[in-house]
């Protein structure tokens, strides 16, 4: 009876579990190869409201390899942002008032900041509709 049992419950969990955690074989749709159902369309980070695409970066590190040695946001430079960085706490370290959006993870006291997770706040300054971005990056040492 007990080897009954357990040779009934090993077939049921190689049946159905791997089924239950969605690891069953998925059968393909008829006329979509693999390769087209795999297409990822990716999308700009953010637009600004004169159509500008912005692509806001979440990772920089400001350690003088000249690679990634700034948070920085390209624009057209003719739209004024308002950029702030904060703390995971809340304490605005770091604003600015300018068409460029750049950051050298330093405070405005130009003290250098420890990794960690910062809160960046991107607003158009003026408009009819102004873009508005808020976020996370991290600064790496």
């Amino acid at each position: 009876m007990i080897v009954t049992r357990f040779v009934a419950l090993a077939c049921l969990s190689i049946l159905l579990i791997p089924h239950l955690a969605g690891q069953q074989e998925a059968s393909a749709s008829p006329g979509v190869s693999p390769i087209e159902a795999s297409t990822i369309s990716l999308k700009p980070m953010a637009t600004d409201s004169a159509g500008a695409i912005l692509e806001i970066p979440n990772v920089f590190s400001p350690n003088g390899d000249q690679v990634n040695d700034y948070f920085e946001v390209s624009t057209d430079g003719t739209t004024v942002y308002e950029f702030s960085v904060f703390t995971r706490t809340g304490t605005r370290i770091y604003h600015s008032l300018s068409p460029r959006i750049f950051w050298d993870g330093k405070s405005l006291e130009g003290i250098e900041l420890r990794e960690g997770t910062y809160y960046y706040v991107i607003e158009e300054d003026g408009g009819p509709n102004p873009f508005k971005k808020a976020g996370f990056m991290y600064l790496y040492r």
